[in-house]
């Protein structure tokens, strides 16, 4: 274990602000579901039914609009991509509060679809500022801070709406979102390695420039269409210009000479088909197999987190001890921000197939226990591979997507971890309402495991394919 490794990575300023603006930024909408939630319910009178469909609305909009917003800070820069965000967040949320109803699941929607696409831009900057072992500690490190912030966001906007209004507690998350964003923009990380510069004492990097050298040629591999893998033996000898030179010039306007001599005539447009595979090779050639994999371990973290936080609620009210629900969250909550802490100074990179494996078995006790007391201490396996899961998956995602789409990628990231939130929480409450809170539990954790096997087998398979 090298916890110094944490105190190496936070010598270089720019790692130190980039984290610091981040916690700043992600604030405001760890808040804005409660907020929401108690706004609908309560404030409306509509009731929990109503105020879910709300929160669905904001869950849906984030995972159309996070690879978008990821694919525009690709192709326009981070502040170009932000300034539609940070001006969406300043006015929509504050008129939310005062619309009926059903215009306010729209403009939830768009809220959501132009939300701040921190956790992305965050991620994407890491991978940028770091290599090898230092990624993975700056992962870890993220998801300690993201754990921080589910832990007190929630209950902060809890207090806002309760001590003030829900009304205030919505504009306070669209202005507080507008001036993370413009933090954001004023700090500009890199999102690109060539918008890198020397600033302050480096992070000890255990990459030679060979290895580094290496990596970049993996990447290009990974990103260039399938035939570019023939070049693949010329690389390993430094030969970088050969990927250009095996790349075929095919763009349907050729001149071809008819068969009856009659002059050059225009090549015939593709077949759909055709048409279809070469759009996909110019706008998702860096989705490969272990990226869906990794993207799949993402939504089934979703679901096992969502599915295991609604569990607990309905087991502690079932129980009559609803209030305790703060101290069985500080101790899960907590044991992921340790988890994260020594995922993080191992220094070795576990594959995420096995550490979201491992995270849905360990959600598995706390279908076995009674008790506040109980549940609290049966939470802790499961939180200790919370934020390495998390963390693993960030890692390999960023080492397997070239930098110049890498923002889209966090996007997709985001999205599928939001939809499998989406899905985990009503259908982990078919099982709490048909069998009992600890169904919940249960099914949170084959899903996941189910999940991620299925994953697995594909890669697999995929590997094993002839080239």
């Amino acid at each position: 274990m090298d916890f110094g490794a944490y105190g190496r990575l936070l010598q270089d300023p720019r790692i130190r602000h980039l984290l610091a603006v981040g916690f700043i930024a992600r604030f405001p909408h760890t808040a804005a579901g409660v907020i929401l939630t108690l706004h609908v319910a309560l404030t409306l009178g509509l009731g929990y039914g109503q105020a879910g469909l709300a929160g669905a609305a904001m869950t849906l909009g984030i995972a159309v609009g996070s690879p978008w917003r990821g694919r525009v800070v690709d192709a326009k820069g981070l502040r170009r991509a932000l300034l539609p965000s940070v001006i969406a967040e300043a006015v929509i949320w504050p008129i939310v509060p005062w619309l009926p109803f059903w215009p306010m699941l729209l403009a939830v929607f768009l809220g959501g679809v132009f939300s701040l696409p921190i956790f992305s831009v965050v991620r994407q900057g890491l991978g940028v500022l770091t290599h090898g072992k230092d990624r993975q500690t700056a992962f870890a490190l993220d998801s300690i801070v993201t754990e921080t912030i589910f832990m007190m966001g929630p209950a902060l906007g809890a207090v806002v709406a309760a001590t003030w209004s829900s009304a205030l507690g919505l504009t306070i998350v669209g202005l507080s979102s507008a001036l993370g964003g413009i933090l954001l923009m004023w700090f500009n990380p890199p999102t690109r390695s060539s918008q890198l510069a020397v600033v302050g004492p480096a992070t000890e990097d255990p990459y030679t420039e060979e290895q580094d050298r290496q990596e970049a040629i993996a990447q290009a591999v990974t990103a260039a269409p399938m035939h570019v893998e023939m070049a693949a033996p010329s690389l390993a000898t430094g030969a970088l210009p050969a990927i250009t030179e095996a790349i075929p010039l095919v763009t349907g306007s050729l001149p071809v000479i008819a068969a009856d001599g009659s002059g050059p005539t225009t090549a015939p447009r593709p077949a759909r088909a055709e048409r279809l595979r070469q759009w996909r090779r110019s706008h998702f050639s860096w989705v490969g197999s272990e990226v869906l994999g990794v993207l799949v371990v993402s939504m089934a973290a979703g679901i096992v987190m969502v599915g295991t936080e609604v569990s607990m609620v309905a087991e502690l009210e079932s129980q009559g001890a609803a209030a305790s629900v703060g101290l069985v969250y500080a101790f899960w909550c907590g044991a992921s921000a340790v988890g994260g802490l020594f995922y993080g100074a191992w220094g070795r990179q576990v594959h995420p197939y096995l550490l979201m494996a491992l995270f849905a078995v360990a959600t598995v006790p706390l279908a076995l226990v009674d008790g506040v007391w109980a549940l609290a201490l049966a939470s802790i396996p499961s939180g200790l591979l919370t934020a390495p899961t998390l963390a693993s998956a960030s890692s390999r995602l960023s080492h397997l997507v070239v930098e110049e789409r890498r923002g889209e990628a966090m996007g997709f990231y985001g999205s599928a971890m939001t939809a499998g939130a989406a899905m985990g929480a009503p259908l982990a409450g078919v099982f709490i309402d048909g069998v009992a809170p600890s169904a919940g539990y249960v099914f949170a954790a084959a899903a996941g495991f189910v999940f991620v096997l299925l994953a697995a087998l594909a890669t697999v398979m995929r590997g094993r394919r002839p080239a």
